[in-house]
C-alpha cells in the first residue's frame, strides 16, 4: 500500500466519509498489491464500514483482498487459527452494527475456502445472518440462500450434518419472521436443513450415510429427498436409536413395531393427533407458519414412520408430565 494511499485512508477513517470513486480507486490498488499485515486489513475494514451501499465491484474486491490475507497472508497457509477468528470477530462487531452484506459474504468465502476454521466464526456467522432476517422482519432471496450457504459450509460448524446449535437458531428465526412473507427459497432451507438433523438422530450410524451429509442434502434448492428417506427405512424400525429417547425397553420396543408398521403402508400420512403431537413436542406455538408446514408435509409424505416410532417412544414422557 503507497503511503499516499495509506494518508488518504487515515483521513477518510477519520472524516468518516467515502465516495464509490475513492472506494473504487483504493481497493483496486489494495487488491493489485495485496494486504500484507493487519494494520492495512483494519483498514480496509474501516472504509467498508463508511460505505452504506457499497457496490458490487467494492465488495468483490474487499471480500477477496481479506480472505486471501487470512488464509495465505498469515501462517499457517489455508487455515483459520481461533486468534484469527476473534480477530475477525472483533473486527466487524467494532463497528457496533449488525453485520453488512459485505461482512457477511467474507465470512462465507473463508469458510468455503479454509480447510479448517474455528467453529466460532461459523457460528457468529450464522447468528449475524440470523439476525438480520429477524431485524428485516422477513427473509428475501438474498438472505436465505446466505442462510443455505453457512449451513453448507465446508469449514462450517464441523458435524457431518445439522447440529442442534444450527436447528435451534433456524427455529428461533423462523418463530421472529413466520408469518411474514418470505422467499419459498427459506421454506426449502428451513424445512430440509430441520429434516435433516431429525434423520441424522435416528440413524443407527449417520457418519456412514454418504447422502445425509449436509453438503448432499443442502446442495440443491428442492426438497425432493424421498430416495433418500426410502433407504432410512431400517434406520427407524430397528438399531438402538428408539432406546437412546425412550424411558424404557417396552417403549423402545412399542417404537419399533410401531414404526415398523407405519413403514409397510403405503402411502401412509401422519395423522392430525400424530402432527399436533410433533409440533407440541418440539415446542412450537399454536401458529403454524409455511415453513413448519413445509416441513411437516415433508414428514408426511417422506418420514411416517419416523413420526410415529418419535411418538410412542417418548409417551412415557408425556405421561410423566401430565402426572
Amino acid at each position: 500500500m503507497s503511503d499516499e494511499l495509506r494518508t488518504r485512508m487515515a483521513q477518510i477513517a477519520e472524516l468518516g466519509e467515502l465516495s464509490q470513486t475513492e472506494a473504487r480507486r483504493a481497493v483496486e490498488e489494495i487488491y493489485r498489491d495485496g494486504i500484507v499485515s493487519r494494520t492495512e486489513a483494519e483498514a480496509l475494514f474501516r472504509l467498508n464500514a463508511t460505505l452504506k451501499q457499497p457496490d458490487v465491484m467494492w465488495t468483490d474486491r474487499f471480500v477477496e483482498a481479506v480472505k486471501d490475507f487470512l488464509l495465505h497472508g498469515e501462517p499457517p497457509a489455508g487455515l483459520v487459527t481461533d486468534e484469527e477468528a476473534s480477530w475477525l470477530i472483533g473486527q466487524i462487531e467494532g463497528t457496533g452494527q449488525a453485520a453488512s452484506d459485505s461482512e457477511i459474504d467474507l465470512m462465507l468465502a473463508i469458510l468455503r475456502y479454509a480447510d479448517a476454521a474455528p467453529t466460532s466464526l461459523s457460528r457468529f456467522c450464522l447468528e449475524a445472518i440470523s439476525r438480520r432476517i429477524i431485524d428485516a422482519g422477513c427473509a428475501n432471496e438474498e438472505m436465505s440462500e446466505r442462510m443455505r450457504r453457512i449451513l453448507h459450509a465446508p469449514a462450517g460448524d464441523g458435524a457431518i450434518w445439522i447440529t442442534r446449535h444450527e436447528a435451534n437458531v433456524l427455529f428461533k428465526t423462523n418463530d421472529a419472521i413466520g408469518q411474514a412473507v418470505n422467499a419459498k427459497s427459506w421454506e426449502n432451507v428451513f424445512a430440509k436443513a430441520i429434516l435433516n438433523h431429525l434423520v441424522s438422530a435416528a440413524h443407527p450410524d449417520p457418519a456412514t450415510e454418504c447422502a445425509l451429509t449436509r453438503e448432499a442434502w443442502l446442495r440443491d434448492t428442492d426438497v425432493n429427498v424421498g430416495e433418500f428417506i426410502g433407504r432410512m427405512a431400517n434406520a427407524f424400525t430397528g438399531g438402538t436409536w428408539f432406546e437412546r429417547v425412550s424411558f424404557s425397553p417396552e417403549s423402545a420396543a412399542r417404537a419399533r413395531y410401531y414404526a415398523a408398521s407405519e413403514a409397510r403402508r403405503a402411502g401412509a400420512k401422519i395423522t392430525e393427533d400424530e402432527e399436533q403431537w410433533f409440533l407440541k413436542r418440539l415446542g412450537w406455538d399454536k401458529s403454524v407458519t409455511p415453513a413448519e408446514r413445509r416441513l411437516v408435509n415433508l414428514m408426511n409424505s417422506e418420514a411416517p414412520a419416523f413420526v410415529k416410532g418419535l411418538s410412542e417412544a417418548l409417551k412415557d414422557d408425556e405421561l410423566r408430565q401430565s402426572a
